[in-house]
C-alpha cells in the first residue's frame, strides 16, 4: 500500500536533518541484501551499522519519530490468524493496533516500508514488496 505524496513530504521533512547519517548506511544494508551472507554474518554485519543509525534517529524529537514511524506503518497490513484477513498496522492516528509487535519488528517494518514508498525520492533500488509484514 502506498503512502499518500503529502505525507510522504511530511516524513520526508522530519527526515531530512539526519539523513546525511542513515543514507550511506542504508546503501550499504541494500547492498548486503544481495549478498550471499549466512543469517549470521548478515546480523553481524546489520550490528555494525545500527549504532549510526541510531544516532541520528536520537537526534529526532519524539513527536517526529512518532509521526514517521506511524505514517511508514500507516501503509502497512498484517495478516490475521486463523481468520487470513488484512488488517491495518496503524488506525488513522489512533497507533498500532496491534500491541504485540516488538521495537525491532516495528523499526523493520518501519524501514521496509520507507523502501517501498520512498525509493524514487532517494534514488534506490525497490524491493518487490505488498507492503505487508
Amino acid at each position: 500500500m502506498k503512502i499518500d505524496p503529502f505525507k510522504q513530504f511530511h516524513i520526508v521533512r522530519r527526515l531530512g536533518p539526519i539523513m546525511g547519517d542513515i543514507f550511506p548506511l542504508a546503501q550499504k544494508l541494500m547492498k548486503l541484501q544481495k549478498e550471499n551472507m549466512t543469517e549470521t554474518e548478515t546480523f553481524e554485519a546489520i550490528a555494525m551499522l545500527a549504532q549510526p543509525i541510531m544516532s541520528g534517529l536520537a537526534k529526532l524529537s519524539d513527536e517526529d519519530a512518532t509521526f514517521v514511524l506511524l505514517g511508514l506503518c500507516s501503509a502497512v497490513e498484517m495478516k490475521q490468524m486463523p481468520t487470513g484477513n488484512w488488517a491495518k498496522l496503524v488506525h488513522d492516528k489512533a497507533g498500532l493496533m496491534f500491541q504485540d509487535l516488538e521495537l525491532p519488528e516495528l523499526l523493520q517494518i518501519a524501514g521496509r516500508a520507507f523502501q517501498f514508498n520512498l525509493a524514487g525520492f532517494f534514488n534506490l533500488s525497490r524491493q518487490t514488496s505488498h507492503g505487508v509484514a
